[in-house]
């Protein structure tokens, strides 16, 4: 599926329940859901918390492969993250959103390399 067909089904099934996002907000719910999995797993600490309807959509979006673009990632911290920890959440956000176990794995690792060193 293209973005473009993946945006009208996720668009459709949510009309279905109520809900009416365009592209840029999808991938907001997206980008936060996200950072809630993340602060979940311990990684980050976040503001932001899911609400079941915002779990709803982030869930209609997995079911199609809803990816933010870089573009969207960046603008969302620029506008949420402090400037000092921007580049941070840029990078993890792209790479979590490239491949989550990926991700992990190399996470583990680091994590386990490093209390070895301690």
């Amino acid at each position: 599926m293209t973005n473009e067909e993946k945006f009208t089904a996720i668009i459709e099934r949510l009309k279905m329940n109520g809900q009416e996002f365009d592209s840029a907000h999808i991938s907001t719910m997206v980008i936060i859901g996200y950072m809630n999995e993340l602060a979940e797993l311990g990684l980050i600490e976040t503001a932001f918390t899911m609400t079941s309807a915002g779990k709803n959509v982030n869930s209609v979006c997995q079911e199609f492969d809803w990816k933010p673009s870089d573009q969207e990632i960046k603008d969302f911290v620029m506008a949420m993250v402090d400037e000092q920890d921007r580049h941070g959440f840029i990078f993890i956000l792209q790479k979590y959103r490239d491949n989550k176990q990926r991700f992990m794995d190399e996470y583990n690792k680091f994590k386990q390399s490093d209390s070895e060193k301690s």
